[in-house]
């Protein structure tokens, strides 16, 4: 029995030592071919990027929260630091991108259309590849299509563009018109390239909060991006076989979670390695990590280069190595040739924008003794700004210039917060400041800038329209806070919605504010984005609240176009031009022939005041049809409820 066992684990160990080897080397393996240390060895690769870059060609000022002037960003020195990460991370090793909103803030993208210079500027730092945001469909499919077919007409090199979920109607005229240009360029679904040995996938997206801004890109319309996104992550794992999937989002981060965009696309489509985060605007100075999934941004303007360094190994996957944002400050050294470009395109902004208003970038409008609130911290808590005040009161004012011995008395103005894009700083104010404050839209006229339109309005639809600061802005767009002049009013936030203003005062011709007359005609002035808004408010309330644009005599307007207001035909009133001109109407009051702005605008006027209150008086009394449908709601369903009760009782004590 001794000796047969023995046997049987003589012949096991040879077997061992024999076939097992053999059957392991015959095995189809993943990774056949490449020793463990190839299989295992890692591979790093080095990604700068920006986003929301806006056209800041040149460095523009900030406040620090002490109070501080500094400048920052400015292509030159981006470009400088871009090289200097190039010199420390070899070429094979790194790619350069941007997630979208290169355009629409300066007075550069004036030249959009005709020149390109955002796309071009780009190519020739060395960007590879770049996404649409949405203010990149600010001038248009038309615009787009122009600007477009004027940055492939240069022979230059240029930024691939990925466009993931950006949908082309087969039969839209306004489609029809980008569908060579983005084939000509061309406008990808997704662009593979290869670095250190790794296939990299990249593709781009346009989130929902993004294409809530997107109004006049119509009729292109956008996919859901979750749903594009996975259609192209699997396209990009699984036909492609990349290595590294990088997603260039215009979706954002929140504090928020619930609409932290980029953050749930992480969580739900975990095969996307890494999200460079635009829109928001937001500086992450470390990264979000969801599962495995990095989440980078940069914030705006070229304020900052972000560095990030990943490393990837077959079996593990990608691993964060480093991240940094450089500050692209006063002490970093200018790009001679970028500087040069983008003073070519200054001299272009000049005599193809400017001089037909008599103007020039740099020409001095106007001094302030003192900074006006950031726009970024009026965002985080909206609320009446004195910036707000004097760009509401120039609406007013400059359409009384405009229209001379034809005017006819401008009650109210109106601007949201959400486009007001810039803010003064202490010291002297240039053309290119004022300008970069309203920098957005087209006219229909195609020239850069929305122009001012007037139109008539009741009493009570004047209430309904301020309802949109009340209702509105809390509840879905923090941007769509109003800044007002010729009006004030108060509001109850406990109310119902849609019924929160509680008294309005409007300023006659005579400067005195006068109760609100439900039933008179007023006239109000916006700017031509705002008002196609109108119509948000019946859509929002569900049809219980309908502004109808009337004109002098109550009849309804055809069109919002014939609302426009006129320099002199065909010259549209732009908003950047009616703040212009009120700033030049200031006093020059220490004899530098520079007019000075008032103090008052220094600070909040009380122009409108909350007043919270749960009092049942103050809850519902003067209610309009949303408050009282909603009081006979709920006296209904209090009545339900006490009738069940009732018969639950009673047929309790029958038993």
């Amino acid at each position: 029995m001794k000796k047969f066992v023995t046997k049987i684990f003589l012949i096991f160990i040879f077997l061992n030592f024999v076939f097992i080897p053999s059957a392991v080397n015959a095995a189809p393996t993943e990774g056949a071919g490449q020793t463990a240390a190839e299989i295992n060895s890692k591979k790093e690769l080095v990604i700068l990027f920006t986003h929301d870059l806006h056209s800041y060609f040149l460095p523009h000022r900030i406040l620090t929260e002490k109070g501080e002037q500094l400048q920052q960003g400015g292509y030159a020195r981006l470009a400088y630091v871009i090289d200097e990460q190039r010199r420390l991370h070899p070429h094979h090793k790194t790619i350069l991108v941007d997630a979208g909103d290169f355009s629409m803030g300066t007075l550069f993208h004036t030249s959009f259309m005709t020149e390109a210079s955002e796309l071009r500027l780009m190519g020739k730092m060395g960007y590879e590849v770049t996404t649409f945001g949405n203010h990149d469909f600010d001038f248009h499919p038309a615009g787009l299509a122009k600007m477009l077919t004027s940055a492939r007409s240069r022979g230059e090199a240029l930024p691939a563009i990925v466009a993931s979920n950006t949908v082309l109607s087969k039969n839209a005229p306004g489609d029809a018109m980008l569908k060579k240009p983005f084939a000509d360029y061309p406008v990808r679904d997704y662009i593979i390239i290869e670095r250190n040995g790794l296939r990299i996938g990249l593709f781009g997206i346009i989130g929902k909060d993004a294409v809530h801004d997107t109004p006049f890109a119509r009729p292109v319309t956008f996919a859901e991006q979750i749903e594009a996104s996975k259609r192209v992550v699997d396209i990009l794992k699984n036909k492609e076989k990349v290595d590294i999937v990088i997603c260039l989002s215009h979706s954002g981060t929140f504090v928020d979670k619930s609409r932290s965009e980029d953050e749930i696309l992480a969580e739900t489509i975990p095969q996307i390695d890494i999200i460079i985060s635009g829109h928001t605007h937001t500086v992450l100075p470390e990264p979000i990590i969801i599962g495995k999934t990095i989440i980078v941004s940069s914030g705006k303007y070229s304020e900052y280069l972000g560095v990030l360094a990943v490393s990837y190994e077959k079996q593990n996957g990608v691993a964060l190595m480093s991240y940094q944002l450089k500050n692209i400050s006063t002490d970093v050294p200018e790009d001679k040739a970028i500087a040069s470009e983008i003073s070519r395109y200054k001299e272009i902004v000049n005599q193809n924008f400017l001089a037909p208003y008599n103007l020039t970038y740099d020409d001095v409008i106007a001094e302030s003794d003192f900074s006006m609130e950031s726009i970024y911290s009026a965002f985080k808590k909206p609320r009446e700004m004195g910036l707000g005040n004097l760009i509401t009161d120039a609406y007013r004012a400059a359409i009384k210039q405009a229209e001379g011995a034809n005017y006819q008395y401008v009650h109210v103005a109106m601007q949201p917060l959400g486009l007001i894009r810039d803010s003064f700083q202490k010291g002297k104010i240039t053309v290119a400041d004022v300008f970069q404050v309203l920098s957005l839209g087209i006219g229909p006229d195609g020239i850069a800038g929305y122009p001012l339109v007037s139109f008539y309005v009741s009493g009570g639809e004047l209430k309904d329209i301020l309802e949109v600061h009340t209702t509105i802005a809390p509840l879905k767009k923090r941007d769509a806070y109003l800044q007002v002049s010729g009006v004030k009013f108060t509001y109850n936030p406990r109310r119902v919605w849609f019924d929160r203003v509680t008294s309005v005062e409007v300023q006659d011709g005579d400067g005195t504010f006068r109760p609100l007359d439900q039933n008179k005609l007023y006239r109000v002035c916006a700017n031509l984005y705002t008002a196609t808004l109108i119509d948000y408010v019946g859509s929002a309330s569900h049809g219980l609240i309908k502004v109808l644009p009337k004109d002098q005599s109550g009849k309804p307007l055809p069109d919002l176009k014939s609302a426009i207001v006129y320099i002199k035909k065909p010259e549209e009133l732009k908003e950047w031009l009616a703040l212009t001109l009120y700033l030049r109407s200031f006093k020059d009051t220490d004899g530098l022939s520079v007019p000075r702005i008032p103090e008052r605008y220094s600070k909040p006027e009380g122009r409108y005041l909350a007043q919270p209150s749960l009092n049942p008086v103050k809850l519902f009394g003067g209610g309009n049809i949303i408050t009282y449908s909603v009081l006979l709601a709920g006296m209904g369903l209090l009545l339900l409820c006490g009738l069940i009760v009732y018969f639950v009782v009673r047929k309790i004590r029958k038993k």
